[in-house]
């Protein structure tokens, strides 16, 4: 799911170097959550109008869990650096 989210991003912003994407897991090793970490000038990318970019990110993630059998949501955070 990591690279899914790095490559779906990488299309999104400006300064790809920037681009960070961490899967946080808990202590049993289980998928938590995942972090994308940009530019403060490439936040507005990843966003987009009115959220809509953003909850498209999180529906593909949603889809990825569902495919490799996680039945939870996973919550995707959005830092800048």
């Amino acid at each position: 799911m990591k690279e899914l989210l790095k490559y779906a991003g990488s299309l999104l912003v400006t300064e790809k170097d920037r681009l960070a994407v961490k899967e946080i897991n808990d202590m049993t090793g289980r998928l938590e959550k995942c972090v994308i970490s940009v530019a403060p000038a490439d936040i507005k990318h990843i966003i987009g109008r009115e959220g809509r970019t953003i909850k498209a990110l999180r529906s593909l993630l949603s889809i990825a869990a569902a495919n490799k059998g996680i039945k939870k949501k996973i919550p995707l955070e959005i830092i800048n650096e």
